[in-house]
């Protein structure tokens, strides 16, 4: 492998960031899935989300990770 081997200990001084708040498409899928991605393909479990990101790409995020990252998005009347 090239490049510098870097370890956690270069977060210690790092800055904090926030997602912009930029709505995405997402179905929670009830069975086991796969999806075609920009990195490959990826298996979802069941109760995983399909998602569409921001240039259109698929992919699938974890149930736990999803329910803890993303609300539901109300746009304004």
């Amino acid at each position: 492998m090239n490049g510098i081997k870097i370890s956690e200990k270069a977060l210690n001084r790092a800055r904090l960031y926030t997602k912009k708040p930029l709505p995405v498409q997402a179905q929670q899928i009830n069975q086991t899935f796969w999806v075609e991605s920009l990195e490959g393909d990826f298996q979802g479990k069941e109760g995983d989300y399909l998602m569409r990101g921001v240039r259109g790409e698929l992919y699938v995020c974890d149930k736990g990770i999803f329910e803890e990252t993303y609300v539901l998005y109300n746009p304004p009347v």
